[in-house]
């Protein structure tokens, strides 16, 4: 009998941004290379009355296979804090689309025992 490997590299993207366009710009990039917890077409959006004010959208991915090339899409209008939790694989392989769709800025790691989280800022680079 053979055995399969267990691959799954699932990792937590917990984006702070001020509009949800701005949200959407990130995790759409996300989502052209990795499989997603969203249904298609699940995007994120305004609550009423908080228009305006800096919001939390939270998405999984499993990146234990790269599905595609990072797509060029839309830049954000303000900077996105994202914050990346997983095996130091799983953020390394987001991190590094990250890197190649915006401008990216490292403000801090914590690493456990079999976990890391990264927080980045992510810019256009026009803006950037």
């Amino acid at each position: 009998m053979t055995r399969t490997p267990h691959n799954d590299e699932p990792a937590q993207v917990v984006l702070s941004a001020r509009s949800p366009a701005d949200a959407e710009a990130v995790f759409s990039t996300l989502r052209s290379c990795f499989a997603s917890d969203r249904a298609a077409g699940d995007t994120p959006h305004d609550e009423p009355n908080r228009s305006g004010h800096p919001m939390v959208w939270t998405e999984n991915f499993e990146t234990s296979e790269v599905q595609g090339d990072v797509r060029e899409g839309t830049q954000p209008a303000a900077a996105v804090t994202v914050n990346l939790q997983g095996s130091p694989l799983a953020v390394d392989r987001l991190r590094e689309v990250l890197t190649r769709a915006f401008a990216v800025r490292a403000e801090g790691t914590v690493s456990g025992d079999q976990e890391v989280e990264l927080q980045l800022v992510l810019e256009s680079p026009d803006n950037g």
